[in-house]
């Protein structure tokens, strides 16, 4: 709780001080900083989405960017990374536990079964009913579009090519622009969850259990290697070698009689 307060500090304390040092010039887009907007374009800033639509254009504010990125996005990883390992516990090992004791699931089926379940959870929950809502907020937005927005938003890729709470005369256009910026801390920290969970089901029960797909030891690899290696460029393995040990062989039998 008390990171939880500290970051939510952090977000607010650069929201502030970039809205005092860019609130009077224009942004590319037209529309002038907000408190909001601000807030906003910070949460995009720490967690590297960066849509790129709205842009300091101060020295000063550009400076007071890049030394608040140098802090903010390591605090930004390490406080999500923390708040997913917390969730670990009452998220993933108590259902897992769960369908071991009630369900009578092993402990591999009950491990990939919790992912599967997890998998379409924050499918549902971070991606399709988001897109909904953006739908119908946004307007011009097909639903279609809104998943795509989901889906690059919390893979941190942020292509700008749609942005929300961009449209002029929005109402409660600052109140959801508060609501985006959660949304993001949110889904990535989901998406974190996701990633730490399949890491330990991999660390448990190795790729094979998980994937069913087999992994061909080095050894293996090695050996095959050194099949190929005697017949590349159509040679064939010489028949002299083997008259030669069939030879050795018949000696060794014939002096064994």
């Amino acid at each position: 709780m008390l990171v939880a307060v500290a970051y939510a500090g952090l977000l607010v304390l650069g929201a502030l001080g970039l809205w005092a040092l860019e609130g009077t010039p224009r942004t590319p887009n037209g529309s002038r900083w907000d408190p909001a907007g601000a807030l906003l374009f910070v949460t995009t800033l720490l967690t590297t989405v960066g849509y790129g639509s709205v842009t300091p254009l101060s020295a000063a504010g550009r400076a007071f960017c890049a030394a608040y990125a140098v802090v903010g996005v390591p605090v930004t990883m390490l406080t999500l990374t923390a708040t997913a390992r917390r969730l670990m516990g009452p998220l993933a090992d108590r259902p897992r536990r769960y369908l071991q004791v009630h369900w009578g699931f092993t402990r591999h089926g009950a491990a990939r079964t919790h992912f599967v379940l997890l998998v379409g959870v924050t499918m549902g929950v971070l991606v399709l009913l988001p897109a909904a809502v953006f739908h119908v907020l946004e307007g011009t937005w097909s639903y279609l579009d809104a998943v795509y927005f989901c889906v690059i938003s919390l893979c941190t890729i942020g292509l700008g090519d749609l942005v929300p709470a961009e449209t002029p005369g929005q109402p409660f256009r600052q109140l959801y622009q508060v609501g985006v910026a959660a949304y993001l801390l949110l889904g990535l920290t989901g998406v974190l969850l996701l990633a730490q969970t399949f890491q330990r089901l991999v660390e448990l029960h190795g790729v094979t259990g998980v994937t069913g797909v087999t992994v061909s030891p080095a050894g293996d690899a090695e050996e095959g290697a050194g099949l190929l290696e005697g017949t590349r460029d159509g040679e064939k393995p010489a028949r002299g070698d083997r008259r030669s040990a069939g030879g050795d062989t018949g000696g060794h039998r014939g002096g064994g009689q």
